[in-house]
């Protein structure tokens, strides 16, 4: 974008991410837009007003929006927000129903795309995965009022893990950062599920570690769970997650998330 370039968006597809108070009276909200990526934004007068109460009740994350954006700079100006019309036959889909875990995991996604959702760029890819992954942890929520017995929890374990791994995985790969998850870099033979493999980020997997470089030592058998999107044992979960978090700070930077930490505190 060249800078000082008048924007318009108008009735633009889009989620909020997140807010802060800016000023006095306005926000300054964290808008991921489907076909323009993040999208900064001020909402001026929003607070205190009472004309302007609904649109500040609107600007929460975990809501479908319709939004339109005006300005000449990556920071423009909020003129219209309400609730996407798209699913009107259905209004309770206009806003994902979040609570417990599955709202916290739904911050931690949050959290990963204001970090690395690039600005100005189609998204639609991850906008879609984005509603896919937030539908599941809402059904989850509506299915799950109860706390789970204690017998339950591999199960619990796997119903919130899978979509965030999932989603990780997607995330990298339409960021162009995809794993090879299919083949050793080093003979160009297929993973076999009974061996072990060290991991090397931006080349792949190989039976063989290489000097000076750090790897992550992970099993055959949940390289190929991986590739095909199957995570029913509590071993793949586990070495998914190193390695996807692994992948993933390579891009986060050293700033921890403060998602993953408030859930350790909550539920670890």
């Amino acid at each position: 974008m060249i800078q000082g370039t008048k924007i318009n968006l108008d009735n633009k597809s889009a989620v909020v991410l997140h807010h802060y108070n800016y000023r006095d009276s306005s926000l300054i909200v964290n808008f991921f837009l489907s076909d323009f990526g993040l999208v900064s934004a001020v909402a001026k007068g929003i607070k205190g007003k009472k004309n302007k109460q609904n649109q500040f009740v609107l600007l929460q994350p975990f809501k479908r929006l319709k939004v339109s954006l005006t300005g000449k700079n990556d920071l423009l100006i909020l003129t219209s927000v309400e609730l996407s019309n798209v699913f009107v036959k259905d209004l309770s889909s206009q806003v994902w129903d979040l609570s417990g875990k599955p709202l916290y995991c739904a911050y931690y996604i949050n959290e990963l795309l204001l970090r690395l959702l690039p600005s100005h760029t189609n998204c639609y890819e991850i906008f879609s995965l984005y509603e896919h992954t937030l539908d599941i942890l809402s059904h989850f929520s509506s299915n799950n009022s109860k706390q789970p017995s204690i017998g339950d929890n591999e199960e619990v374990s796997i119903q919130y893990e899978v979509p965030l791994r999932m989603f990780e995985i997607k995330l990298l790969e339409y960021l162009g950062y995809a794993l090879n998850l299919s083949y050793d870099v080093e003979t160009n033979l297929v993973i076999e599920s009974d061996k072990q493999y060290y991991y090397i980020l931006d080349t792949g997997p190989t039976l063989i570690p290489v000097d000076n470089i750090k790897n992550l030592v992970i099993s055959g058998s949940t390289l190929i769970n991986m590739s095909n999107h199957q995570f029913t044992d509590q071993k793949t979960l586990q070495e998914s997650k190193q390695l996807l978090k692994w992948a993933l700070a390579v891009h986060l930077g050293e700033k921890p998330l403060k998602s993953r930490e408030m859930f350790k505190q909550l539920y670890c």
